[in-house]
């Protein structure tokens, strides 16, 4: 059974005003090689390809050297869904594919691990957690309808599919712009099923949140 791992790393920061975040100090490594270090020592990886920007792929390609398992640093394309089809096209036909978010870095070897397993059972499979607040649905400031919470999950990564489906459905929708490869999947007719990640498992967006990971970092 072989799994591969793509790590995207192509996004823009446009949030941060000081730099690129996967490159922000993250308690004496970068963030990029904290995601890389997860999926490096993971027994179940067998090959991690990095999709990133042309502004960063000299740089990341220096951090992963040290890291063996990385076959492959690629340019990404202009969105997400591009640059994880081009990781799709660069991986080592595996049976099992593991996309991750590089701005991810506090992963848990056991989320990689139930997530992996559960596809492998499933046929796809992503973490999740469960959203604590209420949600509105909202149209022209006036709230139309209140979801049931418990029913509402929020997504994260790594999500985990079966290689060949993951690849035709990317194939398939080329183009569209979707931010979210589990929908690929959906839009299939097929089903992506859940495990239960972890809330430390968040993705840097803004500066507060390399002050928050380096806090839970440490602990």
């Amino acid at each position: 059974m072989k799994v591969s791992a793509i790590i995207a790393a192509a996004g823009s920061s446009s949030r941060f005003k000081n730099g690129q975040k996967l490159l922000f100090d993250l308690n004496g490594c970068t963030v990029i090689e904290k995601t890389l270090s997860a999926f490096q020592k993971h027994p179940m990886i067998d090959e991690i390809v990095i999709c990133t920007s042309e502004n960063l792929i000299d740089e990341i390609r220096l951090l992963s050297e040290k890291f063996s398992k990385v076959s492959k640093v690629i340019l990404g394309g202009a969105t997400r869904q591009d640059s994880v089809l081009n990781g799709l096209k660069s991986v080592s036909n595996p049976d099992f594919v593991a996309i991750h978010d590089g701005a991810r870095p506090l992963i848990s070897q056991k989320t990689i691990t139930s997530t992996i397993n559960k596809a492998i059972e499933c046929g796809h499979a992503t973490c999740a957690v469960q959203v604590k607040d209420t949600i509105k649905k909202v149209i022209e400031d006036k709230i139309v309808e209140t979801p049931i919470r418990e029913q509402l999950w929020q997504v994260q990564t790594p999500q985990v599919f079966c290689y060949k489906e993951i690849l035709d459905a990317h194939v398939k929708w080329e183009g569209h712009g979707f931010t979210d490869d589990t929908l690929l999947i959906e839009k299939t007719g097929k089903s992506v099923y859940i495990v239960k990640g972890c809330y430390e498992n968040l993705k840097i967006t803004t500066p507060e949140d390399i002050d928050l990971a380096r806090a839970l970092a440490k602990k």
